[in-house]
Order: structure tokens, then sequence, then C-alpha cells
């Protein structure tokens, strides 16, 4: 059993020696100077306490292991809420399968349900490991690689570089974004200090204010050619669709030295915006050619299934009138394991209530993903994901949890 604790200055050396050795690919090739400057910006977040956090697992009074905490402030069916995020989870290469991983989880879980965040979400290595934690999954990402010519023709009015000078009104539009958008997270100015550091940012005002931006970065495609070369795009948001309209017809005058625009993004729908929806892959599925691909990230996990719904109170689950009580099997969390009555008035979660009109078996991953709603009701059913005391309730159950769009978390950490 490990002691698990936040970082003192001294332990962040050690730390990047065991995120080195976790992650070689990521890290070896950094040197020194980079290195010290990495150490000194952990110490210092660690300081300030600016939502993010560093901790680690002795035994032995050893440092075995260490991650990093994130404390963020998201929206879920509209509810600006608290939750948890954890990153760079690194085991020292010689305490492997020593169940360190699981106690640097497990004070994971309860550091952010003691802080009263129902949700806490992660980017998985391994889909697999964390589903055994009790994290569902989330929607998928998309690359799809576009031919600037094929994007709609547009009117540029209003897009420019965007400076510091711009930090704020960035902020505010990304954030008015996130508030009305479920599964996104607020951002904070120090995203787009470092944002404008990384990439180039092209924005939309309209009348003095930011409306949307894109984040890109030019790559080339072969390092021996200098003319060839792709723009990806990192951050695509925008609120509504003059502000699209501006951005596209940016990336598409950029025909002349780009051979595609590549975008990473959870919108399963932009291969309706080019004239030509192929990715350039020679792939064929049957008679199907290949528009994007498509890969499994962002995971979700309840901490707290009774502060969720309470702090759902006044969101309505479709307006359904339903009482469910919800057997949910919480193995790595005891505490959260167990029943729970709700009852959906005009679609409004009430607890607190006894007696109900369906019991539904549901382990606390596929929880997470139904109440996120990543996954229909009806879907998880028919995979044998869950099962009811009656069947002929599977419908109402579906139509209580559909959501007419699914979550969008574009956070890295």
């Amino acid at each position: 059993m490990s002691v698990v604790k936040l970082l003192a200055d001294e332990d962040f050396e050690k730390h990047v020696r065991i995120s080195n050795e976790a992650y070689p690919a990521m890290f070896t090739t950094m040197s020194d100077e980079r290195k010290a400057g990495w150490i000194k910006r952990m110490q210092e977040q660690q300081r300030l306490n600016v939502g993010i956090q560093y901790a680690g697992a002795w035994r032995n009074d050893k440092l075995v292991g260490t991650m990093r905490l994130h404390s963020f402030q998201m929206n879920v069916h509209g509810v600006i809420m608290s939750a948890g995020g954890v990153g760079n989870v690194a085991v020292d290469l010689r305490r492997k399968k020593e169940h360190i991983a699981k106690d640097l989880m497990e004070y994971y879980h309860k550091h952010y349900r003691d802080s009263g965040a129902p949700m806490a979400l992660l980017w998985p290595f391994r889909p697999d490991f964390y589903r055994k934690m009790g994290y569902g999954y989330g929607r998928k990402m998309n690359k799809y690689s576009m031919k600037p010519d094929d994007l709609p023709r547009g009117c540029k009015e209003g897009v420019d570089y965007m400076g510091e000078g711009d930090i704020d009104a960035l902020l505010e539009c990304f954030n008015r974004y996130a508030k009305a958008n479920h599964g996104m997270i607020l951002k904070k100015r120090l995203f787009f200090e470092r944002l404008l550091q990384r990439f180039k940012v092209v924005g939309y005002k309209k009348d003095g204010k930011v409306e949307g931006f894109i984040a890109i970065k030019f790559k080339k495609i072969n390092p021996d050619h200098f003319l060839l070369q792709n723009i990806e795009v990192k951050y695509l948001i925008y609120e509504n669709s003059g502000t699209l309209s501006g951005l596209l017809a940016f990336l598409q005058t950029q025909l002349d030295q780009v051979e595609r625009v590549v975008f990473m993004t959870m919108d399963d729908d932009l291969h309706f915006i080019p004239h030509d929806p192929r990715n350039g892959e020679p792939h064929i599925f049957q008679t199907s050619q290949e528009s994007n691909v498509q890969a499994v990230g962002m995971m979700y996990r309840v901490l707290n299934k009774e502060l969720l719904f309470e702090k759902l109170a006044d969101h309505s689950f479709n307006w359904v009138d339903l009482k469910v009580k919800f057997n949910v099997a919480d193995s790595f969390m005891p505490v959260n394991d167990g029943s729970i009555v709700v009852h959906f008035v005009n679609g409004k979660p009430v607890l607190g209530k006894t007696g109900y009109d369906v019991e539904v078996d549901i382990n606390v991953e596929w929880f997470s993903s139904l109440v996120m709603g990543v996954i229909d009701f009806e879907k998880l059913w028919m995979y044998g994901h869950v099962q009811v005391s009656e069947e002929s309730y599977v419908g109402v159950l579906d139509r209580l949890f559909h959501v007419a769009k699914k979550p969008e978390t574009i956070e890295d950490f």
C-alpha cells in the first residue's frame, strides 16, 4: 500500500525521471535546459494552486509513482459543475505490477469526490485499463483531411490574426461556447497566453467581438520538400454559421501552398462541409470510401451519483416522467457502489423518494457514458451492458437519456 500525497519542490526532479522513463517517446529528447524549465513551471503551479497539482506515491520513503491533477469547471447538460482530471500517471519502471497506479487513482478519486466533484475524466493510454477503474467511453475523436479547394469559398471580412491584445476576447468567446455546449470545460486566461505562443491563432470578429477562432500549425509532409505542407487545425470554435463560414474561407484561400487542411474534432458531421468528403487515403470499405478516421479518447466517470443528480435537479431529461431504481456496480470505488432511486418528474431528477417503476442494473462505466449522453440506453441494453426488470420500459428509458448533441470535451491535459 502506498502513501499518496502532493509533491514538494524537492520531489519534482524525481517526478521528471519517472515520467521520462514511463513515456520515453514524449520526454527523452528534452534538453537539460527544457527539463529545468519544466520543473520550475510545475513547482510554480503547485505553489500557486492554479487548478493544477502534482501528487506522488511513496513506498518505504521512496517516490515510486506520480500524476498530475486538474481541477475543472465543466458543463454537464447545461449545469456548470466541478470535475477532476488526471494526466501523466507514471510508475517507476522497476515497480510495475505492484498496484501503484491503483493507489494513485484511488487517491485521485477520493480527492475530487471529497472536494465536491461529481465527475472525473481522463485521456486513457489504454481504454480497457481505465474501464476496469469505472471509466466509460466518451465521444470519438475524428481526423479529417480536406483539400483547401474543396472547402466553401466565402467572405473573409472579420478574419484576422489574434495577438496578446485579444486574449480576454478569446477567453470570453471560448467560455461562452463552453457554457452553451454540453461536455465543455471552462478555460482560464493562462490557456490563451500559452496558445498564442504555440499556435498561430486566427479569429473572427464582428462589431469588435470575437465570435470564433482556429488555432493552426503548418506541418511539412516531407522534411526534404519545403513546398509540401498541411495546415493542422487544433481548435475550431465558432458561435454561429457566419463565423464558421469566415474561418473556412480563410483556410480555403491557402490552397496555393497547402496540400490539405487536417481537422481534429469530435464533430461526426464535418464531411458535409467540403465538396469532396474523401480524405485522400485509398481505403475502400465495400463500396464506401474513407472520409475520416476515428479514435476512442476521452473517458468519463461518475464519482458521486447522488451528488450528480442533485446538481442536475433543474435539468430536464427530455420531460419524461419515470421512477427508476439504479443498481450501480462500482467495485473500484465502493463508496459509490449501490442503489439509488430517482423520480424523474417532467424530466427533472428528484432524490429521497421511495417506490419505482423499473429497476436498472448497470456497471458504473456504462452508467457514466449513459448519463453523459454518449450512448443511448437501448443500445447499451442491446449490447448486454444493462439489465432491466421489465423490458417494456426500455423505450422510455431510451428517451429519458437521449441527447440531441453528444458531449464535446476538447481539453488537453
